[in-house]
């Protein structure tokens, strides 16, 4: 199903794939320790009675944010695909770009072209 606003959606997409998409082993580890990393260890600390109240609650919310960031930007990729789709399918693409980061636009350019 193609978004209802699908700028907002490529807007979106583009915003959390800087994020989810790291280029760097630094960047990367940043986010699988806030993903995994950490909550396993506020888990072992927690069962062990040594935990910090802080951190474990620094750790909880830090976790279930960049998990639900995770869920939406994976929606958000299956969205621009649907897009990519509906693109090709009508016989776009009808604007170009030259940077490759900007293509959700030339997604959402075609399916709004198609709506009017």
């Amino acid at each position: 199903m193609l978004p209802t606003n699908p700028f907002k959606t490529a807007e979106d997409y583009i915003q959390l794939r800087k994020k989810y998409t790291p280029n760097t082993w630094a960047e990367t580890m940043t986010i699988m320790s806030d993903m995994i990393i950490m909550p396993v260890i506020a888990l072992f600390l927690l069962l062990t009675n040594q935990v910090d109240i802080f951190l474990l609650v620094s750790t909880v919310v830090k976790a279930y944010q960049c998990w639900f960031e995770y869920e939406h930007y994976m929606n958000l990729r299956s969205q621009v695909q649907m897009m990519f789709l509906h693109m090709v399918k009508v016989g776009g693409p009808f604007i170009r770009t030259n940077d490759m980061a900007y293509m959700p636009y030339v997604f959402a350019d075609a399916v709004v072209r198609t709506r009017r």
